[in-house]
């Protein structure tokens, strides 16, 4: 394993303090938004029920195919590959900086939320979330005659992922450089995800072309 240590900095620390005390003089209803949608996040269940759902219209059903391939790629990039490789320590896992970590000492001495189990290089949550955004606005730039019919899709899940990695750090679950990781590898591998439906659609068109003959 690479940086199996608290891998501090003041970038980051300077943040997650600064956001720490924004979410402590939040009003309740406003923490429980933020605490419910992080979890949305959690193992992939919302986008793994996304892609689900899209696969029952055929209007949306190759954007629930490229969605699953994305979130496969997610689960191998990123927690099979990515997380062991950087092993770094949660920002509540460090004891210079959990002391000023106003939400988290004000709450028992741990974060709110579901208390994640893994490294926190990358972030999963926004790995996942823009893997699947790239990989649907990659959908759209090639699918040049329905460009319109994928512009809410894309408004839609640009919010939810931007909202998604702000939640992660406002939670002190990661670090900033964490959540720009996870977005940063999760584009590039939402194109790879995206390059490898079309590959699959290929073959797929040999095979039946070579059956007909």
């Amino acid at each position: 394993m690479i940086l199996n240590t608290v891998w501090s900095n003041s970038f980051d620390n300077s943040i997650e303090i600064a956001l720490s005390k924004l979410f402590d003089s939040m009003p309740q209803a406003l923490k429980n938004f933020f605490i419910g949608f992080s979890s949305f996040g959690d193992l992939g269940l919302f986008l793994i029920l996304v892609a689900i759902l899209f696969l029952f219209s055929k209007k949306t059903r190759k954007i629930g195919i490229v969605f699953g391939i994305s979130l496969v790629f997610s689960l191998v990039i990123n927690d099979v590959i990515l997380k062991n490789i950087f092993s770094r320590a949660r920002p509540y896992a460090d004891p210079d900086l959990v002391t000023q970590l106003v939400s988290v000492q004000n709450n028992g001495g741990v974060p709110y939320g579901i208390i994640p189990g893994k490294n926190s290089f990358p972030s999963g949550h926004t790995f996942s979330s823009f893997i699947c955004l790239s990989s649907l606005v990659c959908l759209s730039i090639d699918d040049k005659f329905n460009r319109k019919f994928y512009t809410p899709y894309i408004v839609f899940f640009s919010i939810y992922s931007v909202l998604m990695g702000f939640t992660r750090i406002l939670l002190s679950h990661h670090y900033t450089t964490d959540v720009l990781a996870g977005l940063g590898f999760g584009i590039i591998s939402g194109i790879l995800s995206f390059l490898s439906y079309k590959l699959i659609v290929s073959l797929i068109k040999r095979i039946r072309c070579k059956t007909s003959n």
